[in-house]
């Protein structure tokens, strides 16, 4: 079983995308095409394996096109480039909805009583290995990203959420990158914290200074979406995710 899974993931890494199917996940995803040629190999067997292991699915009544799917398997594939990626192993499905969609949420006021409340939300990550999106970000956030990137945020959930908790820090092998990443991610959440307090100017939004789970997921966005901002204004936090992604979008032309 295993032995034909990895052959058959082998087949797929190998194998580039048709060019119409090139040429759609790069208009639908522009990001995409920013790639450098050294990785744009590697790039399209990575979303070969997403296309062919992933379930897709649309809710409220969408069909789910070749493009929709080029376009957010594109974009996730940007954080599994690494020799050692595993693909997102613990998510099984990518549930797209029309537009925005409404989730119940329970909402704990001062006093610690719990109320229900109602959300209208972009993208959602579930444990249970469901990513759930709203194409119509997914393709206005791709194509004028300003910081924004649902598909990317979502799939940065994912992983953070392979450790068993979602709390900011992916698996990490390297004992090395791990402190270094302990280290530059408190600092960074604890500084954002600050500035927000004072309403200053931020580069991260007010919902990355909710809790350190958000504040990673929305530093994964601005790595690929505003690369050279978050490498002078949190340096260290984009170098120790340039170490974990494998790869420095800051460098790129076009990003």
């Amino acid at each position: 079983m295993f032995f034909l899974k990895g052959r058959r993931r082998r087949r797929l890494l190998a194998t580039p995308l048709a060019d119409a199917d090139r040429a759609l996940m790069r208009s639908t995803a522009p990001l995409t095409a920013a790639l450098p040629a050294a990785l744009q190999a590697r790039h399209e067997g990575v979303v070969q394996v997403l296309l062919a292991e992933k379930h897709w699915e649309g809710a409220a009544g969408l069909e789910v096109t070749r493009a929709m799917r080029l376009a957010v398997a594109g974009q996730a594939a940007l954080l599994q480039l690494r020799p050692d990626a595993d693909y997102f192993p613990g998510t099984d499905t990518v549930l797209i909805y029309p537009e925005a969609f409404v989730v119940d949420h329970d909402v704990v006021d001062e006093d610690g009583l719990v109320h229900g409340g109602e959300d209208e939300l972009a993208g959602e990550s579930w444990q249970r290995g469901v990513v759930i999106l709203s194409w119509q970000d997914v393709e206005r956030e791709a194509r004028r990203p300003e910081g924004y990137n649902v598909v990317l945020h979502e799939f940065a959930h994912q992983l953070d959420e392979q450790t068993g908790e979602a709390d900011g820090r992916p698996h990490l092998e390297d004992p090395a990158l791990a402190a270094r990443w302990a280290e530059a991610f408190r600092a960074a959440f604890d500084r954002h914290g600050k500035l927000c307090k004072r309403r200053r100017e931020v580069l991260f939004d007010q919902d990355a200074a909710g809790n350190p789970a958000e504040f990673f997921a929305t530093a994964v966005e601005l790595f690929f979406t505003y690369p050279r901002d978050l490498a002078s204004e949190f340096p260290d936090v984009h170098a120790v995710l340039a170490a974990w992604l494998g790869l420095d979008p800051a460098a790129w032309t076009g990003v």
